[in-house]
Order: C-alpha cells, then sequence, then structure tokens
C-alpha cells in the first residue's frame, strides 16, 4: 500500500511537471526567428498547450504544458503570435500566444 502512494505521488508531481527536451530541431528550411521584446513576464495555458521549438507549427513538438500550468516569457514573436519562453532545460521554446489557448498573467513593473 505505501509503494503504491509513493507511486502515485510521483506520477502526479511528474505528470504536473511535463516538459519534455527532444533531440528535434526546427526544419532546416525555417529562418530564424525575430524576438520582440514584451512587458509580460509570465503566461498560463488555458488548454493542454504544445511547447515548440519555433515559432509556428511546423516547428517540432518538445513538450506540453497542461491547463493552468505557468512559462516564463522572454519574448513575443514579430507576428504576435507566439510566446518565447523559457525551457526548464536551457534555451527558449515557443507556446501559442492565441487567447484561446494562453493568455498573459504577470508583467514587468
Amino acid at each position: 500500500m505505501r509503494v503504491q502512494k509513493i507511486i502515485s505521488m510521483l506520477a502526479a508531481t511528474c505528470a504536473a511537471a511535463l516538459i519534455l527536451p527532444s533531440s528535434g530541431a526546427a526544419p532546416a528550411s525555417a529562418a530564424p526567428a525575430n524576438i520582440r521584446g514584451t512587458p509580460v513576464t509570465q503566461v498560463v495555458a488555458l488548454v493542454n498547450l504544445n511547447i515548440r521549438s519555433g515559432p509556428g507549427r511546423h516547428y517540432h513538438i518538445v513538450g506540453m504544458l497542461h491547463p493552468g500550468q505557468r512559462a516564463t516569457v522572454t519574448g513575443l514573436s514579430d507576428d504576435y503570435h507566439w510566446w518565447r519562453i523559457r525551457c526548464p532545460w536551457g534555451g527558449g521554446c515557443w507556446v501559442s500566444a492565441n487567447p484561446r489557448y494562453s493568455k498573459p498573467v504577470a508583467w514587468r513593473s
């Protein structure tokens, strides 16, 4: 019974923090993204939100944010459609800035 409880707690912890790195990189034909500054410092996922290697649906999925999970914002794509977020394993990743999928929850003062 005790082992089951520990496994259950570990599974819940892992599920709550599911942001997995991938060896997949952006397609070779993709141009580097221009990153704009933004006063937004954090966003929250409203749905299961794919984390991508670049600002667009043609980039590889490298992880996922679950509803309610927050991410630190480091920039915004030139077209204002993608948040650049800090990846736990280093570097930058991207999530949709569509208000149906994510919303800002913290700003610079």
